[in-house]
């Protein structure tokens, strides 16, 4: 009998109080509670309305009543005028950085009128097919009355990216060690075993990444003209992140001024080194002085009209 519960003793040190410390340790840092998200054919995906999760750096993210990244319910606002952002995760803001804290909300604060409430549309690994297609065909926020894009080199060569990219939940499914299986699923997905051996990329030949953003700057430029034929308001910036001086950065840059009747805001002209969390995404200074950026010319187009 002593033997057994020796046995057993042993196999709870081993096994079962690491596997319990470890998922403490997770949730602590923020796993264990991750943002849910809907599977669309159009547009690829988006967050599920109505969300408030604590995550990373124990900042509050929240999807509002229309599925966006927001402190503000549309169903609230009926009497404000609405602004949308759209973007990648740029936009989104990322789970490390707080609702307060991200440009989108930032925007709203510092513009010269009360009369408007933001809403951020932005998505992680969304590309410019998935930003034009939410923009063009999600209901929900079709009566916003200014649309801001902010877009990065990376979204014109994503193509449309659906509900299977990434590491995101498509289910609030609940697991005995949730922060534990949230890391093995994004473990699970980034070093997916397929791309070490039937996904191993060996291509040599040109692989048409030009002809796709050239593609995605049409698709882009007609969501611009349609939103003029409809005199809906909307404002474009573009962001470079660090290290700019790339042979594709210039080209996709080069190649929006010559073809996109509409006037690019570059933010790089304010952004400094000290500004990004990577090489792309703003940490908190960052967002800080992006918001101060738009909500300039946000002001600007609002006295224009």
């Amino acid at each position: 009998m002593k033997k057994i519960i020796l046995y057993f003793c042993t196999i709870l040190i081993i096994i079962i109080l690491p596997v319990c410390f470890t998922e403490i340790y997770l949730r602590i840092i923020g796993l264990g509670d991750p943002i849910i998200y809907d599977s669309n054919y159009v547009y690829g995906y988006a967050p599920k309305e109505n969300q408030s999760k604590k995550r990373f750096k124990k900042s509050n993210v929240t999807i509002n009543d229309v599925g966006l990244r927001s402190l503000y319910n549309w169903s609230d606002s009926k009497n404000k005028k609405k602004i949308v952002f759209f973007g990648d995760s740029v936009t989104y803001g990322g789970s490390y950085i707080d609702d307060k804290e991200i440009f989108s909300h930032l925007v709203c604060k510092n513009l010269n009128v009360d009369n408007y409430v933001c809403g951020n549309a932005g998505v992680n690994a969304y590309g410019i097919i998935n930003m034009v297609y939410r923009s063009r065909y999600d209901n929900r926020i079709k009566d916003s009355d200014i649309k801001i894009f902010l877009i990065i080199p990376d979204d014109f060569y994503r193509g449309l990216q659906n509900s299977k990219t990434a590491h995101f939940y498509l289910n609030d499914k609940s697991y005995l060690f949730p922060a534990i299986f949230e890391a093995i699923n994004f473990v699970a997905t980034k070093y997916d075993i397929n791309n070490f051996i039937s996904k191993r990329d060996t291509t040599t030949k040109y692989n048409n990444q030009k002809e796709l953003i050239d593609e995605a700057i049409k698709l882009l430029t007609s969501e611009f003209e349609r939103l003029k034929s409809k005199n809906e308001k909307f404002l474009l910036f573009y962001s470079a992140g660090k290290n700019e001086n790339n042979k594709i950065k210039n080209y996709i840059l080069k190649k929006l001024k010559s073809d996109t009747n509409s006037n690019i805001i570059e933010l790089n002209e304010i952004l400094k080194d000290d500004m990004f969390e990577d090489s792309s995404h703003f940490n908190r200074k960052g967002h800080k002085f992006v918001s101060i950026k738009i909500a300039e010319e946000i002001n600007s187009l609002i006295n224009n009209y």
